[in-house]
């Protein structure tokens, strides 16, 4: 409850004094992310996905939104705590994660409200009253969302626009029973580290990032055909977080690249849409793929996903003199709260004023969480600079740590995975599968990172070249003496690395031999483990097309992790499995 008011500040009164040289948003980086699940219980699933965007060749006609649609839902679905998901999601990716490091803690829409308060043109549409809660531990400020209500029903006989049904209609669901996407980044903002959350309405697939070409209008054949892709099933049975909480914490999705990430907006013809009016909330949530959909009475024109990072960061420089006012505002805020016990409301009710009052609401956090700003001095902390490092130590997405590295291994410079790329380079390939994380963007930086350093990963060598290696390495019956042959699975599984090398950094010509390779590692659990047979898959879905029939022959082999538990080297082996190649061309 608020109680008197501490402070107003005038828009004014940010004049040119204090001000930094410069104002820019530097050193972006994913943390992490969740979905909403439709439980009756509060659920998130991370990393979760955005949904899928689908690029229609076609206009077509949208009916208008209606129903029950959430303004915040995070408010709505966990009103106890509404930045707890935001925390959880953040220490099951990043388990050492120090949040002392952050300076600020916020949604994108509270940074789009005080740009608003700043100067009305730099986003208009954004200057109504609204509430900030804010709540200082230590060196950290949370910037909590408040809205007056944080759902709205859309009557029949209403007409709100089309904006909830297009997304419906052409983005598809990667998660089952998931609903919003959140993502949590971190990025400097002149001499401030901030985290901030924000909903991302969909995602653009590789294939469809360099290009933005067409793929086809959306059918019930095309939905079936990327329903195969979904990253949960009904039959899943995801991890949980056994932390005791009111909320319900899974482990469940993909992680997807900053830089695919789409903003989805639609508008009549007759009223275009300029990037000026919608810069401000990409530049905070630093996403650099929009569509910008146009219809007439519902019937839309071929929507195009653009690339408007370029647009953005003119936007950044030409609105330096705005830019600047913001940190200085936070920082007053910020103080201000310090000063007053460490929790206030600010208020903007129009006007040239804020108002800040001195609040005795409840916690914003649960007291778990609270303890993540205690020193501990015998246990090493994570800083918003240091997650790459964490992506080299961690095996899950929990986080367990790998074995103390060997001080003497060659160093690489001062690159990602520098220290996992010399013991690769001296244990073998294979080694990589055992140490990185699984997830695939992680593992772009590793061959990214490979061709910066100009490592001969291949020697020239072909898929053919490595299929032969593999097929050469299974165990072997001599019906002479009796007994199984053992293969030397260190050089398959060396081999499974040079695969997934070749399919993300390359432009595949067969993909065929491609689709074979890839069943022979995913079919034969004796020979691979689950991190080898998961990576190698994802990487051929996401680079290859894959027909119908050739995912059914992948899915007779599910990537499930039932042998993951066996303890001892990676190249400790459970079962042995032969297949039948089913392809168009065979092998």
């Amino acid at each position: 409850m608020e109680s008197s008011i501490i402070a107003e500040i005038d828009r004014s009164n940010l004049g040119d004094s204090g001000l930094p040289a410069s104002a820019s948003i530097t050193n972006v980086k994913h943390l992490s992310s969740y979905n909403w699940i439709e439980r009756p219980t509060a659920t998130i699933a991370v990393p979760g996905s955005p949904s899928l965007w689908v690029n229609p060749k076609t206009s077509k006609k949208i009916k208008k939104d209606s129903g029950l649609f959430y303004i915040n839902q995070n408010e709505a679905r966990y009103p106890e705590s509404p930045l707890e998901p935001l925390f959880r999601a953040l220490y099951l990716a990043i388990p050492s994660f120090d949040i002392r490091s952050a300076d600020v803690v916020t949604d994108r829409n509270n940074i789009r409200k005080l740009l608003a308060f700043i100067n009305p043109d730099l986003t208009p549409s954004d200057l109504e009253p609204f509430t900030i809660g804010v709540e200082v531990i230590g060196t950290t400020a949370l910037f909590r969302r408040d809205e007056t209500a944080a759902t709205r029903f859309i009557a029949p006989n209403e007409f709100r626009g089309f904006g909830h049904e297009f997304e419906k209609e052409y983005t598809i669901n990667q998660i089952n029973g998931g609903t919003c996407h959140h993502r949590i980044i971190s990025y400097r903002f002149c001499d401030l580290e901030f985290i901030v959350r924000y909903e991302a309405d969909g995602y653009v697939a590789t294939d469809m990032a360099g290009s933005f070409e067409s793929q086809g209008p959306r059918d019930d054949s095309l939905v079936d055909i990327m329903g195969d892709l979904s990253l949960s099933s009904a039959g899943d049975d995801p991890k949980t977080d056994s932390v005791p909480q009111k909320l319900v914490v899974m482990e469940e999705g993909r992680v997807v690249p900053l830089e695919s990430i789409l903003e989805i907006k639609t508008r009549a013809t007759t009223r275009p849409l300029p990037i000026q009016e919608i810069a401000a909330q990409l530049w905070v949530s630093q996403t650099s793929k929009l569509v910008r959909a146009y219809h007439y009475r519902g019937k839309f024109d071929v929507p195009q996903v653009e690339d408007v990072a370029a647009q953005v960061k003119r936007w950044e420089e030409v609105n330096q003199n705005d830019l600047k006012r913001l940190p200085l505002l936070i920082k007053t805020i910020c103080n201000l709260a310090r000063q007053s016990g460490g929790k206030i409301t600010v208020r903007y009710q129009g006007g040239s004023k804020l108002v800040l009052c001195r609040t005795d609401r409840a916690d914003m956090l649960p007291q778990s969480l609270y303890s993540k700003w205690e020193r501990k001095d015998d246990a090493p902390v994570m800083t918003t600079v240091d997650i790459h490092a964490e992506a080299e130590r961690s095996e899950t997405l929990g986080g367990r740590q790998e074995k103390a590295k060997e001080t003497t291994r060659p160093k690489y410079g001062d690159v990602p995975y520098s220290e996992l790329i010399s013991y690769g380079m001296d244990k073998g390939f294979r080694q990589f599968f055992r140490r990185m994380p699984t997830q695939l963007s992680q593992y772009h930086l590793l061959c990214d990172t490979l061709d910066s350093l100009a490592i001969d990963v291949t020697n020239g060598r072909t898929i053919r070249d490595f299929m032969h290696d593999m097929r050469n390495c299974k165990d072997e019956w001599d019906p002479e003496e009796r007994i199984w042959i053992k293969g030397p699975k260190k050089i398959a599984r060396d081999s499974a690395f040079r695969l997934l090398y070749l399919l993300l950094q390359t432009k595949i010509v067969d993909n065929n031999m491609a689709y074979n390779a890839t069943l022979f590692v995913v079919s034969h659990r004796r020979m691979f483990k689950y991190r080898t047979r998961k990576m190698v898959r994802e990487a051929l879905e996401e680079n290859c097309p894959v027909s119908a029939k050739q995912r059914a022959g992948l899915n007779r082999w599910p990537i499930e992790d039932s042998f993951s538990t066996i303890p001892g080297d990676d190249d400790v082996t459970t079962e042995s499995e032969d297949i039948f190649f089913d392809s168009d061309i065979s092998f």
